[in-house]
């Protein structure tokens, strides 16, 4: 095959644009690192206020509790003020001593896997996603085993939650099968340690990466070579080859998808127990995305003839809302009168907090209030308002379970 020179050009200058690129990201890479000044984040300390309201109890409880000894095994630190500053895995250690036992699921109860999905970007879906975890792990003492999948090659979600690791294991390649077992290892266990720790307590995160492109080649391949489906499976992969290996090491997972209708973004869907649809309440993106639901209900065909078992919920979220804007009220108003009860009742308000903390690869809550280039008071609404979204989503994920279904009914 002859390549014609002006296609020879072309490539010529995407290669040369791909090596600047590569070039400036590592470069952000570099100044995000250095920004932290460390390879891993740590998240902020808690007062022993804070500490209380956590293990709901009183500060004279918790003195106590001190002066008793009951907490001297954990050598927690004191802050230059004197006073103890608590990590998150401080407080989880003295919900043990306390007897305070985790909320995690049954084996009866359903995993919970959570796609987050628009195929509209700027709607705030991984920003959502991100400080939505970060809640769930760290404004009660519930304990929840939180797992993060980046399902976009692009690697947003990862950017949060950096892996200390060069060169970790991607959920490209174990969708690829592209890892060989070495003897006597077992592909849970490769899956589990693909799941690394992050700097928040109980969340762990499979990253993606930029190669993991190739699983839509790949698939694509196949199907061009008309391999049977019950060879390739490539709608199960997530399902099979990650997801079900670790699924008693989780009790909720959150999906991270890309903008855009490909062979992951089914792999998603397979996998998944529910949706949550970010929208933002502009015009534009507003038709956009229900151009989007006029098609998803085709999409979802495809999985549900394969055996998808149906969704738990499906909720749409307002993202990015401005308070006072009446143009965005109508249109939050509109997809009300549309959706009804799958409209969560909280939006995530738009916020100089978010924008700050996301500028910056953090969430909201990884922050004390000093340290944030946001004010004091829009931490603080912030906070409050995903705790606000986390809670009614929390409630959605419980009433799943089995376990937790009666205290629901009967709270």
């Amino acid at each position: 095959m002859t390549i014609k020179k002006s296609a020879l050009d072309t490539y010529k200058l995407l290669k040369a644009t791909a090596t600047v690129a590569e070039q400036s990201l590592e470069g952000r890479i570099q100044h995000y690192r250095a920004h932290i000044k460390a390879e891993d984040k740590e998240l902020r300390t808690y007062t022993q206020k804070a500490a209380a309201d956590l293990l709901g109890c009183n500060n004279r409880t918790l003195k106590r509790k001190h002066d008793q000894g009951d907490f001297d095994i954990l050598e927690i630190k004191r802050g230059a003020n004197g006073h103890y500053a608590y990590t998150l895995s401080n407080i989880y250690a003295m919900a043990d001593i306390m007897g305070l036992r985790p909320s995690h699921r049954l084996p009866s109860d359903k995993l919970q896997v959570i796609v987050v999905n628009s195929l509209k970007g700027g709607c705030g879906k991984t920003t959502s996603l991100v400080n939505i975890a970060a809640a769930l792990a760290t404004t009660n003492i519930k304990r929840y085993r939180i797992g993060i999948i980046d399902l976009d090659p692009q690697g947003s979600s990862s950017s949060f939650f950096p892996p200390i690791a060069h060169d970790p294991i991607t959920v490209g390649d174990l969708m690829r099968d592209c890892i060989e077992l070495d003897e006597n290892e077992v592909w849970s266990d490769v899956v589990s340690s693909a799941f690394l720790p992050t700097h928040i307590p109980n969340i762990r995160i499979l990253p993606s990466g930029m190669d993991d492109f190739y699983f839509e080649h790949e698939t694509a391949t196949q199907l061009k070579d008309q391999v049977g489906y019950d060879q390739t499976r490539h709608y199960h992969k997530l399902l099979e080859k990650v997801i079900e290996p670790v699924a008693s090491e989780f009790d909720l997972i959150l999906i991270d998808t890309a903008p855009s209708l490909n062979f992951m973004f089914y792999n998603a869907l397979m996998a998944s127990t529910a949706m949550l649809i970010p929208v933002h309440p502009e015009a534009v993106d507003f038709d956009a995305n229900n151009k989007y639901l006029k098609r998803l209900g085709e999409i979802y065909h495809t999985v549900a003839a394969l055996g998808h078992d149906g969704w738990d919920f499906m909720q749409f979220l307002v993202t990015n809302y401005v308070k006072g804007n009446h143009s965005q009220r109508d249109i939050v108003k509109d997809v009300r009168s549309a959706f009804g009860r799958q409209v969560m009742s909280y939006p995530i308000n738009h916020s100089a907090a978010i924008t700050a903390s996301s500028s910056s690869f953090n969430t909201i809550f990884d922050q004390k209030t000093s340290d944030s280039l946001a004010s004091r008071e829009s931490l603080i609404k912030a906070q409050e308002n995903i705790k606000d979204v986390v809670d009614e989503l929390e409630m959605l994920i419980r009433s799943n379970w089995a376990s937790t279904q009666c205290t629901l009914e009967s709270a």
